[in-house]
């Protein structure tokens, strides 16, 4: 079955980009008209000899020997996500010292967002790191913090909560049978039989999108494993909420997704122990910035043009402020959703089409998350998490059951709460819930009122625990990924329009002999796509081809 908001998901993007997109616009047409702003701005620097990584727009002779070479070259890296960070700190350490990070927004880290909340530290982005051994992951990040507490991410006490009967009368839902689902789900998730599909050649229309795919092998699994129609719908249930879970990590409607995405993306927190920072992933971010002087990571400096090496024009950066940086490389790890929107602006000449293209064929999602606080200690009233089952709640029900005065029922199919995967207090905390959401409505979710959207969660929490007295949150937390015109969106898929040429084709640098134009970030990395360990191997391999090209060029 198709998700209802798939079909007003893409329209309601576009409204909302192309409202931020005029907005840019506007600004950056204005600088257009205030050009000296730029070359005023360039000039004083040099008159002044001022400007660190300046330089007049003049290009440097690095003929001389490699320590030269890395005392002048300058390298900005536009973005201080964990791609950008790494690569800076990369570079720094192989002695690239006039290396500038610029940030559009006040806060570094990009998808790693930890705040404060309640009780304990909440994740708005990433939160999970997979155990990997291999040299420069975010595991080896982790593992080098000196004094930070880690964690594994434990089992957790799960029930399925069944919209029929209401307290004791309640339909039970069978601990064996949510066992057993979860084990051939997680199999559908590692491709199993996507390979045996290809292999015989059979029902191949199933590997059009990941849901014709997930629909079509869990029908079997269900009519083989289970004989009566109570179970079989039953089952029908959990697998749903299990495919709600899935594309609750990507944010998007899983009809959107390539196949390609199960067979080589395994995604964070569904290994089987990943770990995390209870005092906040953020803490690991700090230790990519400690190489960095004072001035080499600039705040609030969203970039307006980004000229890459011509023949006839120097190279250089230009923000929204009217600042101009010269760069001899520019490693760029701006967020595909802002790519996607401005790439056909920002870029002086324009990207190659096959650039262009990669990027527009790439999804963009926008994963939700919401956390409430309640004054008191939430094991009052919540003993274990909660998954509601099938359309548990209608609207109707929603407002009869929170509020004295009801509101008119609208279309039922249009509840947002029907989208929630899982209900869970936050294992560090003794008031925080968090609230996982999955299937579609992403983006409306994000834009819903606060005093709405926790009446209606709290009628949800209500009627899953038949208790009428679960009392409202204090505060809530939630992301907006999607809303920020500095990100535009949370973390890219496989769509499926695209494949693993796009990824190497974004990947790929510009430059007539030196790679003076390099793209870095979770999109880029086939490796890792879409997790902070692809951003983290991305940044890296980035400042690495500039490192070759100086020791190739010249070393003696």
């Amino acid at each position: 079955m198709r998700w209802q908001s798939c079909s007003s998901h893409n329209k309601k993007q576009e409204d909302n980009i192309k409202h931020i997109s005029n907005l840019i616009c506007n600004v950056m047409y204005k600088l257009a008209n205030r050009r000296s702003l730029y070359y005023a701005t360039a000039l004083k620097a040099e008159l002044t000899g001022l400007q660190q990584h300046g330089g007049g727009g003049r290009h440097h002779d690095f003929n001389h020997n490699l320590e030269t070479a890395k005392q002048n070259v300058r390298i900005v890296v536009i973005g201080a996500g964990i791609a950008g960070l790494s690569a800076a700190q990369h570079l720094l350490s192989h002695g690239f010292q006039k290396t500038l990070v610029l940030e559009a927004t006040e806060r570094y880290g990009g998808r790693v967002n930890s705040q404060k909340f309640g009780d304990t530290f909440c994740e708005l982005g990433a939160k999970w790191v997979n155990i990997d051994g291999s040299h420069d992951s975010m595991y080896e990040l982790l593992r080098n913090a000196e004094g930070l507490t880690k964690r594994l991410k434990q089992p957790t006490r799960v029930r399925y909560v069944h919209p029929e009967g209401q307290g004791d009368h309640q339909v039970k839902v069978p601990g064996r049978m949510v066992e057993l689902i979860d084990t051939l789900f997680r199999q559908l998730c590692r491709g199993f039989k996507v390979r045996d599909k290809v292999k015989d050649g059979g029902d191949l229309q199933s590997l059009d999108n990941v849901m014709s795919y997930f629909q079509s092998e869990s029908e079997k699994l269900i009519t083989t494993s289970f004989k009566e129609p109570a179970e079989q719908l039953m089952a029908r249930d959990i697998f749903q909420s299990l495919f709600k879970d899935f594309s609750s990590i990507l944010g998007c409607c899983l009809e959107y997704v390539n196949i390609q995405h199960v067979t080589t993306c395994p995604l964070e927190g569904q290994e089987t122990n990943p770990i995390y920072v209870p005092t906040g992933l953020d803490n690991v971010v700090e230790e990519l910035t400690n190489d960095l002087d004072v001035g080499q990571l600039q705040m609030g400096k969203p970039v307006g043009q980004i000229q890459w090496k011509t023949l006839s024009e120097p190279q250089s950066v230009g923000c929204l402020d009217g600042s101009l940086y010269h760069a001899d490389h520019i490693i760029c790890t701006l967020p595909l959703g802002v790519l996607k929107t401005f790439s056909s602006i920002l870029f002086k000449p324009t990207l190659p089409l096959e650039k262009l293209q990669a990027i527009q064929n790439l999804g963009n999602g926008n994963p939700v998350k919401i956390y409430l606080s309640y004054k008191r200690p939430i094991s009052r009233w919540l003993k274990s998490n909660l998954r509601p089952l099938g359309s548990l709640l209608q609207l109707n029900d929603l407002s009869s059951s929170s509020s004295s005065n009801p509101k008119p029922n609208l279309n039922p199919q249009r509840s947002w709460t029907q989208q929630v995967v899982e209900i869970s207090q936050v294992p560090t905390s003794q008031h925080v819930l968090e609230i996982r959401v999955g299937g579609g409505y992403y983006d409306e979710i994000e834009k819903l009122p606060d005093a709405m959207l926790l009446e209606q969660i709290t009628a949800l929490l209500r009627q899953c625990l038949s208790n009428s007295k679960v009392p409202y949150p204090q505060a809530m937390l939630r992301s907006s990924w999607n809303s920020s015109a500095c990100y535009l969106g949370g973390r890219p898929y496989f769509s499926v329009n695209s494949s693993a040429r796009d990824v190497q084709s974004l990947a790929a640098p510009l430059g007539h002999v030196a790679p003076t134009l390099l793209f870095a970030g979770d999109a880029t990395a086939l490796q890792g796509f879409g997790t902070i360990d692809g951003a983290r191997f991305s940044g890296i391999r980035e400042a690495q081809r500039i490192v070759d090209f100086y020791n190739k060029k010249l070393s003696v």
